[in-house]
């Protein structure tokens, strides 16, 4: 014992031994080496230090949020600017515009819409018209405006991913984001979605209102909102869904009611989309064409009475019902999951799946469709599910291979337009299927605790 002390007491004073040059670890290596240089005189101490990489400063700048937000609205405005002006993806020769104007010159004219004239959108969408009518630069700031409030409300659901694959918007649709209107209600079902998820005081009941009016510019906001008050519900937030349900009712009647005093609301509305053929880019029209028995209705030079270009005759009337059957199902269980998935991710999921539905299996799918799934297909794709987006952008990118610039080819029957049509609709479903086996596919937690409020 006496002589380990001995040996331990020597061993503490000893010298260290020198490095060792021969099959050493890593670290024995290394430390070999310094003590080395410490012996030189040119070699002076330095502490560890990690020098900063110039890209992942970059990188790291564009993720924080005040300077990664303002680049990538300055990035969102400038591709705008230029992709839908310049180049090849500038082309508008079909457009909503000179409808626009027709509408605006009639208003402005003192009539009344739905009762003097026929208007085929809800109230709001007269607000943009009445304010722009068919003037193209005006339009496109005003939709630029909207897109940039899209884009602020993905970086609040989906961080930096999100907003900055909104910078793609304008490549991937094309023109026609400054041609129609759809922006106006995709924006505000963005940021309804953005409210209900950071939940401020009154967040759900905001939601519910810009919902609302987004339900009165185009009709499919509806569907989100049916969306939120059942994932709501299935929070255990049954207050808050009641309450954001009489602040949708509320809003949406404050809005329509003048109208229907006025005259002609919603009867004439209603009645032009239950009387209007398939639209002949639907997923319907393309289960037409391979079946056969139907007619183009309306031509290039006069459209029907409807302002578009359908399929009627043969097997169209059953076709419909199937394909509206088909959106009823694929609703129900969307919200169905809804109701059974308590997440975040989960409700947008939920809330992209049902937007898909309505374009991929709705009676009409105009190109200016594809303004309500970008947006959401962006915050979706950064929460990790991207194959659904995925589709959704390919199904944008192959719509320009047609339209404008082909879109009659597809009025004419050409086999070509035929069939890339079909094959868009066909990612449209991929996209959908994708999206409802995703939300599946997400755990259900035995219980979970309402937020406060």
């Amino acid at each position: 014992m006496a002589g380990r002390r001995g040996a331990h007491r020597g061993r503490r004073g000893a010298r260290p031994a020198p490095a060792r040059h021969g099959r050493a670890g890593r670290d024995g290596g290394r430390r070999g080496h310094r003590a080395a240089a410490r012996r030189h005189l040119l070699v002076l101490p330095l502490p560890r230090v990690v020098l900063p990489i110039p890209g992942r400063r970059a990188l790291r700048a564009l993720s924080r949020p005040r300077p990664g937000v303002a680049l990538s609205v300055l990035a969102l405005g400038v591709v705008w600017l230029v992709v839908t002006n310049h180049g090849p993806l500038s082309d508008t020769r079909v457009s909503d515009l000179y409808l626009y104007a027709q509408y605006h010159d009639l208003l402005h004219s003192g009539l009344v819409p739905f009762r003097d004239f026929s208007f085929e959108y809800p109230p709001v969408a007269l607000a943009p018209i009445w304010l722009v009518g068919g003037d193209e630069t005006q339009m496109s700031l005003l939709m630029l405006g909207c897109a940039i409030a899209g884009q602020l409300a993905a970086w609040s659901l989906g961080g930096p991913v999100a907003g900055w694959l909104t910078v793609a918007l304008p490549v991937l649709a094309g023109a026609l984001v400054r041609t129609h209107l759809d922006l106006l209600p995709a924006a505000l079902t963005m940021v309804a979605l953005a409210l209900v998820v950071a939940r401020p005081r009154g967040g759900v009941e905001g939601a519910a209102a810009l919902l609302a009016i987004g339900t009165m510019a185009k009709l499919w906001p509806a569907a989100v909102g049916a969306v939120v008050l059942v994932w709501l519900v299935g929070r255990g937030e049954g207050r808050a869904a009641v309450r954001g349900a009489a602040v949708f009712v509320v809003v949406a009647l404050a809005i329509g009611v003048p109208f229907a005093v006025l005259g002609g609301f919603p009867s004439v509305m209603v009645r032009f989309h239950l009387d209007r053929p398939v639209q002949i880019e639907s997923t319907a029209a393309s289960i037409l064409e391979a079946v056969g028995g139907t007619h183009v209705t309306g031509h290039p030079v006069l459209e029907d009475r409807f302002k578009s270009n359908g399929l009627a005759g043969g097997p169209a009337g059953v076709v419909l019902t199937g394909t509206t059957l088909a959106l009823g199902v694929v609703g129900l269980v969307l919200l169905a999951l809804a109701h059974r998935r308590r997440t975040d991710r989960d409700l947008l999921l939920a809330a992209f799946g049902v937007t898909v539905a309505f374009v991929a299996l709705g009676k009409v799918l105009s190109p200016q469709y594809l303004c309500w799934m970008l947006p959401p297909a962006a915050v979706v794709a950064a929460r990790g599910a991207w194959v659904g987006p995925a589709c959704v952008a390919a199904a944008s990118a192959l719509t320009q291979v047609w339209f404008p610039s082909r879109y009659f080819d597809i009025v004419f029957q050409h086999d070509w337009a035929v069939g890339a049509v079909a094959v868009r609709n066909a990612l449209l479903l991929a996209a959908l299927a994708a999206t409802v086996a995703a939300l599946a596919r997400s755990p259900r937690p035995a219980s979970a605790a309402p937020p406060p409020g």
